[in-house]
């Protein structure tokens, strides 16, 4: 997509804006002028076009002699309600106020979509031809699109989920399994979004994960583009009770990338103070805690109001058969650690054994798309703390178990 007076987006002025409309060219291929007057199903139509195409830009409050007639009706709220309602999926888009002859326009920023195609809520799927948008009736044309996004869910597969582990026998004979969740973030302006990673201060994260990490059990390391940070270890013992080396990805991580997008594990092992089929999960609950703190502290001010969608997975990964348990050093609120130890008996007394047996992914195909979209389905408020709540949450937090812990 071309860049508009060759200045990066973040970069342009209102002055940018009336360069634009002196030049001799009327509407083209990549710029869309719109009254004040559009209507949301029109608007959509362009968006649902730039999207499926090679992305462009909409101008609204200008009309199409490229006079300036300015925005009083729509506002940069009513737009992103409209294509949040409008289209699926959500595009990558974003949108600025300018002050053009001392009256309000609105740019719309459309990317080319990596996930086509981009359909508006009446059914219909739009292209760029020219200077127009027309619907695409081709069964060619929307084959490509298709495969254009099978290509992108293989490119998210291969950047966000993780190898499993090699067993073999110098594997740890008290693994019994392991959660691995990832998510691919796609923004509306990344350059910013990356600089604040790449040049954010990692001592406080240090001296964070060193007050709650016996014996500076854990590592802060660049991985390429990436930081990886591991928490705890599990024994390394061989089935004869030698020591050896712990195979690659037997750990509890999180894998931060410059984009936003992560990849972790958190290891399931049994505890050698219990037999082999009893695992420990509370540690599920504060590992997810922990990771979520270390996210929060690098993004909390970029993250969610550049975020457009992202794609989430989580896999539980079963090696062993083994009954979850939360442990009795755990505490939680003002639960007393009777009720943790209450938690596995309460639940054999009704559902019989809480019994890992096989492994399960969520969601069984392709990934979960979580947008504004999905806040207002379900009901919850859209900030920074609740988006990386959801980023983050794991349907495996409570693992196996019926009933919820009271007052949890």
């Amino acid at each position: 997509m071309v860049n508009i007076n060759n200045k990066n987006w973040y970069e342009l002025k209102s002055s940018d804006i009336k360069k634009l409309l002196s030049s001799a060219d009327d509407e083209t291929f990549f710029f869309e002028f719109k009254s004040d007057d559009v209507t949301p199903a029109k608007l959509a139509k362009e968006v649902s076009a730039f999207s499926n195409t090679y992305g462009g830009y909409i101008l609204l409050g200008i009309n199409d002699d490229k006079t300036v007639c300015g925005c009083t009706k729509w506002t940069e709220e009513r737009i992103n309600t409209t294509i949040y309602d409008s289209i699926t999926p959500v595009p990558n888009f974003d949108v600025k106020k300018f002050k053009v002859n001392k009256t309000t326009v609105l740019a719309v920023k459309i990317e080319e979509g990596a996930m086509p195609p981009y359909i508006t809520n009446k059914g219909q799927i739009f292209e760029r031809v020219s200077s127009g948008s027309y619907p695409i009736n081709d069964s060619g044309k929307l084959s490509q699109l298709y495969t254009k996004r099978q290509d992108q869910l293989i490119r998210t597969k291969s950047k966000i989920e993780l190898s499993e582990i090699r067993l073999d026998s110098s594997c740890p004979n008290n693994l019994c399994g392991y959660l691995d969740l990832g998510f691919s973030v796609t923004c509306s302006e990344n350059t910013t979004f990356q600089e604040t990673f790449s040049e954010f201060d990692f001592s406080p994260i240090s001296e964070f994960l060193k007050s709650i990490m016996p014996n500076n059990n854990f590592s802060i390391s660049y991985l390429g583009h990436s930081v990886l940070i591991s928490v705890g270890r599990i024994s390394a013992t061989t089935s004869n009770n030698d020591d050896t080396l712990i195979n690659a990805g037997v750990n509890n991580f999180l894998e931060i990338m410059h984009d936003g997008s992560v990849r972790s594990r958190i290891v399931l092992a049994a505890s050698p103070d219990f037999p082999a089929a009893k695992v420990d999960i509370s540690h599920i609950s504060s590992l997810n805690y922990i990771f979520r703190y270390v996210y929060m502290k690098i993004f909390e001010n970029d993250l969610y109001k550049k975020f457009v969608y992202a794609q989430k997975y989580e896999h539980l990964t079963v090696i062993k058969q083994f009954v979850p348990y939360y442990g009795s050093q755990i505490r939680y609120r003002d639960l007393e650690t009777s009720v943790f130890n209450e938690y596995l008996t309460n639940h054999k007394n009704k559902y019989g054994n809480n019994l890992m047996i096989v492994s399960n992914r969520l969601p069984k195909n392709d990934y979960f798309i979580i947008d504004k979209r999905w806040f207002n389905t379900f009901g919850l408020k859209y900030n920074k703390n609740s988006l990386i709540r959801e980023l983050f949450l794991s349907e495996y937090l409570n693992l196996g178990y019926i009933d919820p812990l009271k007052k949890l």
